[in-house]
């Protein structure tokens, strides 16, 4: 038999976004409350840690676009900063946005772990483990040449 009615024939282009963290993140109780209340970004990551953030915007633009592009793109598309953003950037984000003074002060993968469970119960594991795993490694960031920025002139929205 062939494909699905109506494709037989033809070539069905795809292309995948891949990004690594949300921004939105650093939008749970257990983050922003400090930052609100204390002046502090506690988040479970070395302060020099660059990653390529993403906001769902960038996710939502990015997707619009190879869905409405007449010249499509395929393969693997890498959404967010490509240089990556640390602690201290995002702390200077909110310091920006906040009009105060917000500082990163990076914890572990476990006390974010203990942070998370009353929100999430044992779903929290799986998400001390890619702590775990990212702060094994030296980075987080997109490539460059597969970048939205290279391959479809999109720039990522402001931090702020």
């Amino acid at each position: 038999m062939g494909g699905p009615p109506g494709l037989s024939g033809r070539t069905i282009l795809t292309a995948v976004v891949a990004l690594r963290l949300y921004l939105e993140n650093l939008l749970l109780p257990v983050v922003l409350g400090p930052v609100r209340e204390e002046g502090v970004l506690r988040y479970p990551l070395s302060t020099s840690f660059p990653i390529s953030w993403t906001s769902h915007l960038d996710v939502a633009d990015v997707v619009t676009r190879l869905l409405t592009d007449a010249s499509p793109t395929t393969g693997t598309v890498g959404v967010g900063h490509p240089s990556g953003l640390t602690g201290p950037d995002l702390a200077a984000a909110f310091s920006s946005r906040l009009d105060r003074e917000v500082r990163f002060e990076g914890i572990t993968p476990e006390a974010f772990g203990e942070l998370m469970t009353p929100l999430f119960g044992p779903a929290a594991a799986p998400v001390v483990g890619l702590y775990r795993t990212l702060n094994a490694q030296d980075s987080n960031t997109i490539a460059e040449d597969g970048s939205v920025q290279e391959l479809l002139g999109l720039r990522p929205h402001p931090i702020e």
